[in-house]
C-alpha cells in the first residue's frame, strides 16, 4: 500500500522557533541579516557548503514552500530520509522508536487486522513494562498501572506507518519525574540535561539495552541468566510484548529502532537498531515461564489495612510502612507488616480511607512480627 501525504501541506505545522534549535543543535551557524521575518543558516561539510532560508513569519506568501526547501536541504546534507526530517520537526522534543514486522504474509506496506492490532497493543505494552521496570522494578507486574505510567503512555503517540515490510513508529515526548515534583512534561527549551535523564530517555534506552541483553545471552546459550537475579531487571510483562510483536508466527523477523532525538545527545545506548528473528521465541518464553513460576510461588495476602506509618513530610516520603489484618488458611485472623515504595503507600492510604480490601503479593516471613516483602500491591475494588 502506497501512502499519499501532501508534505508542502504539513510544512505549515513545523514550529520555525523548534527548527531553529534543531539547526543551531547539528552545527548550523546562523548568519546575521537585515530582516526579521527569516533566517539564514550556513553549513559546510565534507568540503560543501549549504545554506538554509528558514521562514519565520506564517504569513509569508511563500512560507510552505521555503519551508520545504528548508527540510529538503536538511535531509540532503544528514543523508537521512525526507520523511524521518519531517518526524522528528513535526514532533520536536521527543526519541521515536520504530518497530518493523518482517513477514512472509505481509506485502509491502499493508497487514493483517490481526497482526496490526497485537502490533500496536504490544508495542504499547513494551513501552508500559519498560516505564514500570524502571520505577518498580519487579519480575512480574500485577494490578493496576500506576498514574506516572499511565501519563507516560497518554502522551506518547503513533507516527505514520512507513513503507518497508511494515513499519510503525512511536513518538514519545520527553518528560520527568520526581517524587518531589511528580510527573512533568519537559518542552523543546527544557535543559539538555533534564531530557537527557528524563523518564522518556530511561525508557528509550532501557528497550534497546534489554533486547541487546536478551539476543546477546541467547546467542551464547546463557539463556537461564535471563530469569536469574541482575541489576537490570527485565520483567515477564517485558517479554510478554516482546513475543506479541508477532514474534511468536513462523518466518517473521521484528527489527526494533530508537531514534533519538538529535539535539540530546545519548551517553548510554552504543547502538540504536536490534533484531529478533522466530528463533528466539521459545528460549523468551521459557523466561516467562520462570519469571512467573519464581512470583507464583510468593504467598497472596487479602486483608484490610490497621494501620499506616511513613514520614508526616509527603515532600520526604519515599516508603511508607502498613500493617494488614487479613484470615489465614484456617480463617483465623493474622497481622503482617510490610514496606511500601511511595506510589503504592499512596494507594494504601487511599484504601484505609475507603475501608477497602487490599491484595498484597510477596515472600512471607512468618512468626511474632510476621512481614511480607511487596513484589505486588492493589486495592480490590
Amino acid at each position: 500500500m502506497i501512502y499519499s501525504v501532501d508534505f508542502l501541506e504539513l510544512t505549515e505545522q513545523i514550529n520555525p522557533l523548534a527548527f531553529v534549535k534543531y539547526l543551531k543543535d547539528t552545527g548550523w551557524n546562523s548568519f546575521q541579516i537585515m530582516r526579521k521575518n527569516i533566517r539564514v543558516f550556513q553549513k559546510e561539510m565534507g568540503g560543501s557548503f549549504h545554506q538554509i532560508t528558514l521562514p519565520m513569519d506564517k504569513q509569508l506568501s511563500d512560507y510552505k514552500e521555503a519551508m520545504y526547501r528548508a527540510v529538503k536541504t536538511v535531509s540532503e546534507v544528514e543523508c537521512r530520509s525526507f520523511e524521518q526530517i519531517m518526524l522528528y520537526l513535526l514532533n520536536p522534543n521527543t526519541d521515536i522508536l520504530k518497530i518493523r514486522l518482517d513477514k512472509k504474509q505481509i506485502e509491502t506496506g499493508s497487514i493483517t487486522f490481526d497482526d496490526a492490532i497485537r502490533m500496536y497493543e504490544n508495542t504499547k505494552k513494551l513501552l508500559a513494562a519498560t516505564a514500570l521496570d524502571i520505577l518498580h522494578p519487579k519480575k512480574y507486574h500485577q494490578g493496576r498501572i500506576d498514574d506516572t505510567v499511565l501519563n507516560f503512555l497518554s502522551n506518547c503517540r503513533f507516527g505514520q506507518t512507513e513503507i518497508g515490510s511494515y513499519v510503525i513508529s512511536v513518538v514519545c515526548p520527553f518528560a520527568q519525574f520526581s517524587e518531589e515534583e511528580g510527573y512533568k512534561q519537559l518542552s523543546i527549551f527544557s535543559d539538555e540535561e533534564d531530557c537527557q535523564k528524563s523518564l522518556t530517555r530511561k525508557v528509550t534506552n532501557r528497550v534497546i539495552n534489554n533486547l541487546v541483553l536478551i539476543k546477546n545471552h541467547i546467542d551464547e546459550g546463557e539463556e537461564q541468566l535471563l530469569a536469574e537475579p541482575s541489576d537490570q531487571i527485565i520483567s515477564a510483562n517485558f517479554y510478554e510484548a516482546l513475543v506479541g510483536l508477532n514474534l511468536d508466527s513462523k518466518d517473521s523477523n521484528i527489527e526494533i529502532i530508537a531514534e533519538w532525538s538529535p539535539t540530546v545527545k545519548n551517553k548510554e545506548s552504543k547502538t540504536n537498531r536490534v533484531s529478533l528473528t522466530h528463533d528466539y521465541y521459545q528460549p523468551i518464553v521459557e523466561t516467562i515461564r520462570k519469571l512467573k513460576e519464581q512470583t507464583s510461588k510468593s504467598t497472596k495476602i487479602i486483608g484490610r489495612i490497621k494501620k499506616l506509618e511513613s514520614s508526616p513530610d509527603v515532600k520526604k516520603r519515599t516508603t511508607g510502612k502498613i500493617t494488614v489484618v487479613y484470615l489465614d488458611e484456617n480463617e483465623k485472623p493474622r497481622t503482617v507488616t510490610s514496606e511500601l515504595e511511595k506510589v503504592d503507600y499512596d494507594k494504601a492510604i487511599e484504601a484505609h480511607e475507603r475501608g477497602a480490601h487490599i491484595e498484597i503479593v510477596g515472600e512471607l516471613s512468618a512468626g511474632k512480627k510476621a512481614s511480607i516483602k511487596c513484589e505486588s500491591f492493589g486495592i480490590i475494588e
